[in-house]
């Protein structure tokens, strides 16, 4: 059985070095502990975590909760940047699913019966008693894409991201621009802050009629919206869809109705994912998956190691403009 002994022979450095790097603290510097751990790793190393756990009052494992089905293009990739942030740190990762009549007991007791370190919200009821019980009780917690008073987040710039579509619009020489959001939460106010926001900046008039709810992922909540548009009397030539996957319901409610994209109407996306690099690619915002892992575990693993200087924040994680075959110049 391989020990921390001869993994610090091979490796040339002591065996508490061995044992911070295979802990996942933050010394030693983090390119010794990355070769150390693939060291260990080459060498058959397999701690008993039952020890450590005692040792270090740490399970090194992380809960990731997510309520949703996983065919979100956007939030499996960064379910999987989170994954490749808590290995990198020496933690592995634990997912939480959404019980029914609370026969588990609610997040908290799960958390604590798994002995998990802290745990990230990607997608949940964010009005649930039991979420906002997690996100305020004392068990490190960081959400995703929603904003908590005294609760660690990470968020897209959602309202900043708008602004630079609404502004890439215009540029295009869209004066008439509609705007089909998803529902109602945290997400949805700030895009529509940020669409109203530039379109007032810009002068661009925005009628009732031009701006629809809908439903985040779901293309044919958008194709009914979009069809709603294109029966008005006076028809955007720009559509905003809540997400570039939606975006294609958009594109088939058009085709359907002999309209042409982007020569008729253009449409806009918002997500940047790979499907919507499809023929025609999805003009688009890019969220920036792998800064948002990387921050959320970042201030998770704070909160766990230094509880008692930690401090809760909200980090906001810009994108950037996908140019797209969908939106074009009138």
């Amino acid at each position: 059985m391989v020990k921390m002994k001869d993994i610090a022979l091979t490796c040339g450095v002591s065996v508490s070095t061995v044992s911070r790097a295979l802990n996942g603290q933050t010394n030693p510097e983090k390119k010794k502990a990355a070769y150390i751990r693939q060291k260990a790793r080459e060498m058959g190393y397999a701690p008993n975590a039952a020890a450590r756990t005692l040792k270090t009052r740490r399970s090194h494992n992380i809960g990731i909760l997510y309520e949703d089905r996983m065919d979100h293009e956007f939030f499996s990739l960064l379910l999987n940047e989170l994954r490749a942030s808590a290995e990198e740190h020496g933690n592995d990762m634990t997912f939480i699913r959404h019980s029914l009549n609370g026969e588990e007991g609610n997040y908290e007791e799960r958390v604590r019966r798994r002995s998990l370190d802290g745990i990230v919200v990607v997608q949940a009821d964010f009005n649930s008693a039991d979420i906002i019980r997690l996100a305020a009780g004392s068990i490190p917690t960081v959400v995703v894409d929603h904003a908590y008073e005294g609760c660690d987040c990470v968020m897209n710039d959602n309202r900043g991201g708008m602004e630079a579509l609404v502004g890439f619009a215009w540029e295009k020489g869209h004066r008439k621009i509609a705007f089909v959001h998803g529902e109602d939460s945290v997400v949805t106010r700030e895009r529509l802050a940020g669409f109203y926001k530039r379109c007032a900046e810009l002068g661009v008039r925005v009628p009732g009629e031009y701006v629809l709810p809908a439903h985040f992922h779901n293309p044919m909540a958008c194709a009914q919206a979009v069809n709603a548009l294109m029966e008005g009397q006076d028809p955007p030539t720009c559509v905003f869809c809540p997400d570039d996957f939606s975006c294609l319901g958009a594109l088939g409610a058009l085709a359907a109705r002999g309209i042409r994209v982007p020569q008729d109407v253009s449409l806009v996306g918002f997500d940047g994912i790979r499907l919507g690099r499809m023929s025609p690619s999805v003009a688009s915002y890019k969220q920036d998956a792998e800064n948002m892992a990387r921050g959320a575990i970042s201030m998770l693993l704070d909160a766990i190691e230094h509880p008692q200087t930690h401090r809760p924040r909200i980090m906001t994680v810009a994108g950037s403009i996908l140019p797209g075959e969908t939106l074009a110049e009138v």
